[in-house]
């Protein structure tokens, strides 16, 4: 593996042995660059930021001199170059192999070079999380840069073994990470590892996506594994060891809600991490291809007192359908596209959640306490724009519409927008949101501005009767029109009002005329007013209008043109 040493570096310092990464440990912001002789030097490369776990810097070629502008931990690493023949044979591999695994032998990672120096230990896996490794996005030598994490894991942060169960390079060639096979239990998930597999997608993704060919191995690969642990890849499921709901595929930030972790992160980065919403979609779609199966209002709440709720379902004819309560309190059955269940009454005084699986998807059902009524119910992905009303992501400081049932004995609206109407309150990330309108269904309300992007915690209290906690994704930015301006005529510039537009000073455009200004619509929270001058030349008719922000494209509004 090549002599790897730890050192404070303050200058610029030279080495006798020659390495080609460093493992670095350093504070917000630094960055560093390399040196055959001290006097010839790269260009300084920012260090990625990657809370508790190292960052790794791969040169590529061999390096004797290293420089960072702030004192920093170094591990400098050697992993010496793959043979091109080798190289060869994992490329003509993933070439063909519809998802190939390449073993730690086959990239390198030998008993000799990556010894393993205790047992395994093992989890039942409940949770796939995606990360990705906050290093460089090209490279001409993938198993190189692996085997340089195995020794920043390993030799720089004291870890048995690399961190991942598995790894995915930008050309879509898949890896074994930690020895052990499925199951193995990784060190990935900020401290709560149990119940996870961990997969990361080597790169930084911050501001930009993965590369098509490695998203197209995830999506296979996390299939396979959903399928092995008979996991429902668009359920949300308990994580015991975070005591957090999570998506059954999470990314690695989504652990930093817990008070159980060790650390908080932005990995797998916004670029990555707003593709998991149709990632987790697109999966269930292959695991159900035969037989697809949909159930309406698939988290439900209960009053103490137990009783019956109906779900309708549907799936194709001759499906098989298969149901496991999961507690002794419920009793599930099935009759002409209806779930059934029955509910035994509850004699504590808290409230308790249990689930009822349907082939591999799992049903949420929370209970009340003696004598209480059903708690408001937040429904399945039901944090939602209040606009588009589709599975977008929320943003912070945006107006969102809260699904479910329970929520409030009657309407209730308001221009002043207070934290209480109707008495209802909702809390997200244990602050405040305002409200503009409540409903026995449907709650409008503020994302709290400054909510940071990821999952976030959110909770309604209902006169008095706090409901279950759910998580829904904030994002940097996702656009969505409520209307704009109509009709209208070429030349003009227009209105366009929408929610979802981030932060002041996101770049933005418009796909028909001249973007004009983005700003804070007056006396309406959440709501922003996008000014836009038409074309001279804009023909009459219908024509589909829609921003991007921040690279994210709105929802199309219909403008009609008139002559």
């Amino acid at each position: 593996m090549g002599f790897a040493v730890l050192l404070a570096l303050f200058t610029a310092s030279a080495t006798a042995q020659p390495f080609r990464a460093a493992g670095l440990y350093c504070p917000p912001h630094t960055q560093v660059r390399a040196s055959v002789d001290g006097v010839q030097w790269t260009e300084w490369i920012p260090v990625p930021e990657d809370e508790g776990a190292g960052s790794l810097v791969y040169f590529g070629a061999l390096h004797h001199y290293l420089e960072t502008t702030a004192a920093c931990r170094v591990l400098r690493i050697d992993p010496g170059e793959t043979p091109p023949a080798q190289l060869k044979r994992i490329r003509e591999r993933a070439a063909v192999d519809p998802l190939p695994v390449v073993k730690r032998d086959e990239w390198g990672c030998t008993q000799a070079v990556c010894p393993v120096t205790s047992a395994p230990s093992y989890t039942t896996v409940t949770h796939l999380i995606v990360h990705h490794s906050a290093s460089a996005n090209t490279s001409n030598d993938w198993p190189a840069v692996l085997r340089s994490f195995w020794v920043l894991h390993v030799r720089g942060n004291g870890w048995a073994d690399i961190g991942y169960n598995y790894l995915v390079d930008p050309d879509g060639v898949l890896y074994e990470g930690r020895a052990g096979g499925d199951g193995v239990l990784g060190a990935h998930f900020s401290g709560v590892n149990t119940g996870t597999m961990g997969v990361c997608m080597v790169g930084t993704f911050t501001t930009e996506a993965p590369t098509q060919a490695s998203v197209d191995t995830l999506r296979r690969m996390l299939a396979w594994q959903a399928g092995k642990w008979k996991l429902d890849p668009g359920g949300v499921n308990l994580h015991n060891a975070s005591g957090l709901m999570l998506n059954v595929v999470s990314g690695h930030r989504d652990a930093g809600l817990s008070p159980r972790a060790t650390s908080t992160t932005e990995c797998p980065g916004n670029g990555l991490y707003a593709l998991l919403p149709d990632l987790r979609r697109k999966l269930r779609q292959t695991l159900e291809e035969d037989c697809p199966l949909t159930v309406e209002n698939a988290w439900r709440c209960a009053s103490g007192d137990g009783g019956i709720i109906e779900l309708p379902y549907s799936t194709s004819t001759g499906c098989n359908i298969e149901l496991e309560s999961q507690a002794p309190w419920i009793r599930a059955e099935r009759e002409d596209g209806i779930l059934r269940v029955h509910i035994a009454s509850n004699e504590a005084a808290s409230s308790r959640t249990a689930s009822i699986r349907v082939n591999r998807q799992s049903l949420s059902l929370t209970q009340a306490g003696a004598g209480q009524p059903a708690p408001p119910c937040i429904g399945f992905r039901g944090v939602v724009s209040a606009a588009s009303f589709d599975e977008r992501p929320a943003v912070a400081g945006s107006l969102v519409a809260i699904l479910g049932e329970h929520f409030a004995p009657a309407e209730a609206r308001s221009d002043e927008w207070p934290t209480t109407l109707g008495d209802v309150s909702v809390k997200i990330n244990n602050r405040p949101a305002a409200l503009a309108y409540v409903s026995p269904r449907q709650i409008d309300a503020q994302v709290p501005d400054g909510t940071s992007t990821g999952s976030a915690r959110i909770s309604i209290t209902s006169s008095g009767v706090t409901g279950p906690e759910r998580l829904f994704w904030v994002s940097e930015a996702a656009p969505s029109i409520f209307y704009a301006d109509s009709p209208v005529h070429a030349g003009d510039t227009i209105s366009v009002y929408l929610t979802g537009a981030g932060r002041s000073g996101l770049p933005w455009s418009v796909n028909i005329g001249r973007a004009v200004s983005l700003t804070a619509a007056e006396s309406l929270p959440g709501v922003q007013v996008a000014r836009i001058e038409l074309p001279a030349d804009l023909p009459p008719g219908e024509h589909d209008l829609f921003l991007t922000i921040a690279g994210v494209t709105s929802s199309a509004v219909r403008l009609r043109v008139a002559p």
